[in-house]
């Protein structure tokens, strides 16, 4: 397997690389090195990608806009998988990510048109700018509590 299939392996899942990396049985930071080309693909980390690639299967995957109830408007990503399961007929999962907020209407659907024709959807400044802020203030006040 080369960096390139991993990658679109990945990315086929819809996962992130922290999401990936766990269902393989690998660290985060490795599946970066390995995608990058940093770290060599072993045989086991193939046939750990090919079995979940089995396993799993994306039944939608789709960028949609909806109301905030602050006023605004948010761009959600909606993914629903089917799983393999040894007792079940179906088994699935969904799962539901914020990709940005919005005061017009038109930049939201504007921004969620330029997602679905991405091949690698990213957040927004402002939203990843508020997620860095929130970790900020999470491990402050984590550290605060450990002093007390």
């Amino acid at each position: 397997m080369q960096q390139n299939e991993l990658k679109a392996a990945r990315k086929s899942l819809a996962m992130s690389q922290a999401e990936f990396a766990e269902r393989i049985g690998v660290s985060r930071v490795l599946v970066g090195q390995m995608e990058r080309g940093d770290a060599p693909i072993t045989d086991r980390t193939s046939t750990a990608v090919e079995m979940l690639l089995a396993k799993i299967k994306i039944i939608s995957d789709v960028f949609s806009v909806r109301e905030n109830p602050q006023g605004g408007y948010v761009v959600v990503r909606g993914t629903q998988f089917e799983h393999d399961h040894p007792t079940a007929m179906y088994w699935g999962q969904s799962r539901l990510l914020l990709y940005g907020v919005f005061s017009r209407r038109d930049h939201a659907y504007r921004w969620a048109t330029a997602l679905k024709t991405s091949d690698s959807p990213r957040n927004t400044r402002r939203l990843l700018r508020e997620r860095e802020a929130d970790a900020r203030a999470r491990e402050q006040s984590q550290d605060a509590a450990k002093s007390e």
